[in-house]
């Protein structure tokens, strides 16, 4: 219309100059017409003017334009007028131009152009039409574009009183527009003015169309419809014009291709909105187009089926109304558009509605969907909900999003997070020319019922429970897309419950709560997470407890690999007894130190101190996480005990009820190295002078125990093969042993074997060979006493009177059972002659008790035995019973007269309750009263 409108302005100017020269002959009329042409700023214009009267004008071989390829051209124009009007109101009654042709180019940008003509293609406005009618015949049209082109025809009449209709069909085997590929075109137009002003649209088009990203074969479009009053438009009164069109389109065949993955059509887009890979899909639908008065409004039709994208494995899209709102509508400067949807495909079901609006630059949504199901390579969800609310100033978006995700996959990058259902409401504030969005969490903190997460190439396996997100100080979540993009998530994540499997290294237990600060870059692959951790109860490889953990970390993976720095200030170690309650060996520790962390291999170096802070040693090792190996070297530093301080069972419990009241000091080296399938422990440990109550409440203190130790295994404890150390004492209350040596060895099963051990005892000495007692504290250890002096032993009870000459020899067998030790069935014998005096208080006062009783306490003076033998039986720390014989000569006195050399047989037991008796020289009174009933036995 702007093109007519400007050619015929064109026109009525050639006529007003073509009549002012009408006094001059005809070739001046072609010339001045040549000159308006130009003057207009048409390119190389041309025109003949054959007739010229005051009431019309003939013009023949009409263009303008390069002469290669003119803009227009027209075999003949003939213009009707009233030269009176033409003159008052640069008005024209007709025109009539044709046959001719008209070529319209195509630039670069989709602009349209037509050669030779000023750019514009006319003075615009909403001027009213210069001209009552006009009427175009068999205008060929050509249009030029930079790839292809189209060929078409124009035919059009119009008249100001009674109407009229134009026609335009246009074709194309190829022609590229705007980066849009069609082909095989067909396409029609049909315009028909009504002389009542009603005006009605018909229009056709059919063909292919390519870009990049899509191809649409045999598209198909029809509009048709009614509008009035086209008197509006040709007065200038566009604005007013109303009416109504039905679009209906297909688009039985599209494919889809995977180029631009940024494109919302692409291939991978669509996956992720199906859910499924999508090559191949369909497009239909019919909707009713209204205007009036500027008012615009769509609205998707009733009949015929939803607006649908369809594939041929039946998956769809569906668009239908919503309510009685228009799917879109515009009027006084506001739009508005309302839908529903519904998504179905063997990967996605899917339904929600959306209501749109757009006002001044100021723009909000709303939108709820409902997702049954959704699958995808990058994506899986079942049972979800999505509400979105959204505005927008222009350039910045304010999103609230309440998310009830049934979550079963997500990739990101190299991560996968499988079954992590969650409820949550986010705040999301994007500021386009920034290019930047944040993410808060609208509770400051959303639970994630379960989860778990895998890392692709690392073998990395995560799973948590019942898990808590929150916010840090700043927002939850970053993302910016300026040059590099970036995406930063800070916060603190907690779990009740979850395991970590890294290789074949796994942790179950309570995780520690964790503080993170993480920077992902996409297009490098690259993630930095720096945090740090609190608490969490763990074990490990079902072996080792870690819990109680104070620390930091910086962790990074990239394309090459992972790796890790960890510092811990604090860490609680302890042995795992598991579900059969297995007998803790080694007490909690706690542990500060470093690690660090490179591709599947960490190290570490650390510190160990007691619960109550005494320290233990240092050490240094490496974990190989695939393989869930490692070693670790500890180093034991001067060990102090003491009763108030340290004590060996704080760093075994086993020995608790054992060694008690410890002192001295202890160094040494444990090396420790695991795998799947093994655990081995060794250990050289250097004792200094350390005394302790027991082992065993059975031994009331060790004193002095000295030397090297060498151990194999510590679960349980096993040495390499016979040890020795040195005992400065043994204190059993009824029994005492001297400074000697042990020769012992721990085979691993519980159990203690002691090869030697000897000990001096009264000039002899006590000794143990080849004897077997259990941890538990119950043992038969078989004492055997060699060249015992009995002297000695008298010298030790210290009885007033008492003393005596001998070699003793036997067995003392000792038992530990329940904690205490007894002699069972001890047997001691003299080897070879000896004798025993005794001339203490109880011999004198014996002599006026009787006659008998004199004559025993008179052989006692100087009891000369050949054979003494002594059974002894009890608790060392309750009743000992002795059973003595003596057999050999002696000297009485027997009416006053003395008997030299007489043979004597005695037979003395003695039930002592506390062997302390016997220190406190009660013996003689036992003696005395055990011979007054043999006596009376006798008798």
């Amino acid at each position: 219309m702007r093109i007519a409108r400007f050619l015929a302005i064109v026109l009525t100017l050639l006529v007003i100059l073509t009549a002012l020269v009408w006094v001059f002959r005809l070739p001046l009329a072609g010339w001045a017409a040549r000159t308006a042409m130009a003057s207009a700023g048409l390119e190389a214009p041309q025109a003949r003017v054959t007739a010229l009267t005051f009431d019309g004008v003939r013009l023949v071989n009409v263009a303008a334009g390069p002469k290669a390829a003119r803009g227009f051209s027209f075999d003949v124009v003939e213009v009707d007028y009233d030269w009176r009007r033409l003159w008052r109101e640069r008005a024209i009654d007709a025109v009539r131009a044709g046959p001719g042709a008209l070529r319209v180019r195509v630039g670069e940008d989709g602009d349209f152009s037509i050669p030779g003509l000023p750019s514009g293609g006319g003075s615009g406005g909403n001027r009213s039409l210069p001209f009552d009618s006009v009427s175009l015949s068999e205008v060929a049209m050509v249009v030029d574009a930079p790839q292809g082109g189209a060929t078409g025809r124009v035919n059009a009449t119009y008249d100001i009183q009674s109407g009229g209709e134009a026609s335009i069909d246009l074709s194309s085997d190829e022609i590229v527009w705007n980066n849009f590929l069609f082909q095989n075109v067909k396409s029609a137009a049909q315009l028909d003015l009504a002389a009542d002003g009603a005006m009605s649209l018909s229009l056709t088009y059919e063909g292919d169309a390519e870009t990049d990203m899509i191809a649409a074969r045999r598209v198909f479009f029809t509009a048709t419809g009614d509008a009035g009053s086209w008197r509006d438009v040709v007065t200038g009164g566009a604005e007013l014009l109303s009416g109504a069109v039905r679009v209906a389109f297909s688009a039985p065949e599209i494919d889809l291709r995977d180029e631009d993955l940024l494109s919302l059509t692409s291939a991978a887009q669509m996956q992720t909105v199906f859910g499924e890979k999508l090559q191949n899909a369909a497009f239909a639908g019919i909707a009713d187009v209204a205007f009036e008065g500027g008012a615009f409004q769509i609205r998707l039709a009733d009949e015929g089926g939803p607006l649908a994208l369809t594939t041929p494995e039946g998956a769809s899209l569906t668009l239908t109304p919503q309510g009685s709102a228009p799917f879109y509508a515009r009027a006084g400067g506001r739009e508005t558009s309302s839908f529903q949807f519904a998504l179905v495909s063997d990967g996605a079901d899917a339904k929600g509605a959306a209501d749109l609006e757009r006002e001044g630059g100021f723009w909000r949504v709303a939108a709820p969907i409902e997702i049954d199901a959704f699958v995808s390579s990058a994506l899986s969800l079942d049972g979800s909900r999505i509400d979105i609310e959204a505005q927008s100033n222009g350039s910045e978006i304010i999103a609230d999003i309440g998310l009830k995700s049934g979550l079963r996959k997500a990739t990101i990058g190299r991560l996968t997070i499988n079954d992590a259902p969650f409820n949550g409401a986010f705040r999301v504030t994007a500021d386009l020319n920034a290019q930047r969005a944040q993410v808060v969490s609208k509770s400051d903190c959303f639970n994630i019922e379960r989860g778990r997460g895998r890392l692709e190439g690392q073998d990395l396996d995560v799973r948590l429970s019942e898990i808590t997100l929150c916010n840090a100080e700043g927002p939850l979540a970053v993302y910016t897309w300026t040059g590099d993009t970036a995406c930063t998530v800070s916060g603190e994540i907690a779990a009740r419950d979850g395991s970590v499997r890294f290789g074949k290294t796994v942790a179950r237990g309570r995780p520690p709560v964790v503080r993170f600060d993480a920077a992902y870059h996409p297009a490098r692959k690259h993630t930095i997470i720096k945090g740090g951790v609190v608490n969490g109860a763990m074990t490990i490889n079902d072996a080792v407890e870690m819990s109680g953990v104070i620390g930091e970390f910086d962790f990074e993976l990239d394309a090459q690999g992972m790796q890790a720095d960890a510092a811990v200030n604090r860490l609680r170690i302890a042995q795992h007894q598991g579900p059969e309650n297995r007998l803790l060996m080694i007490a909690p520790v706690m542990a500060s130190g470093e690690a660090k962390l490179e591709g599947a291999e960490t190290r570490f170096s650390y510190a160990l101190t007691t619960p109550e802070g005494y320290r233990l040693g240092a050490g240094e090792g490496v974990h190989h996480m695939k393989t869930a190996s490692g070693e670790t070297v500890l180093t034991l530093e001067n060990l102090a005990f003491s009763p108030v301080g340290l004590q060996p069972n704080r760093i075994s419990p086993a020995l608790k009820g054992i060694v008690n009241a410890a002192d001295g000091s202890l160094d040494g080296e444990v090396r420790l190295s695991w795998a799947p399938s093994e655990f081995i422990s060794t250990a050289e440990l250097s004792l200094d002078n350390i005394s302790f109550a027991g082992p065993t409440q059975a031994v009331t203190r060790t004193h002095g125990v000295s030397g090297t130790v060498q151990l194999t295994d510590l679960f349980p404890v096993t040495t390499n093969g016979f040890q020795t150390i040195n005992v400065a004492s043994v204190d059993m209350d009824a029994l005492q042993l001297g400074a000697g040596d042990i020769t012992f060895e721990l085979p691993g099963d519980e159990t203690l074997g002691i090869s030697n051990a000897a000990f001096p005892w009264f000039g002899g000495e006590l000794v143990v060979s080849d004897a077997t007692a259990g941890f538990s504290g119950e043992a038969l250890i078989p004492l055997q006493a060699h060249n015992v002096d009995l002297e000695q032993v008298f010298e030790f009870f210290d009885v007033e009177g008492l003393s005596g000459e001998g070699i003793l020899s036997g067995d003392l067998p000792l038992i530990f059972e329940g904690g205490r030790a007894r002699i069972e069935n001890g047997f001691i014998r003299s080897q070879g002659p000896g004798v025993i005096r005794y001339v203490g208080q109880a011999a004198e006062q014996a002599s006026a008790a009787g006659e008998n009783a004199k004559v025993a306490f008179d052989f006692l003076r100087d009891l000369r035995f050949s054979e003494m033998e002594v059974t002894i039986n009890g608790a060392l720390d309750g009743e000992i019973k002795f059973g003595m014989r003596f057999e050999g000569v002696g000297d009485v006195t027997v009416r006053n007269r003395n008997v030299k050399d007489v043979p004597v047989l005695y037979r003395i037991n003695l039930a002592v309750e506390n062997i302390d008796l016997i220190r406190q020289a009660n013996i003689s009174e036992v003696i005395k009263s055990r011979i007054q009933m043999e006596l009376s036995d006798e008798e």
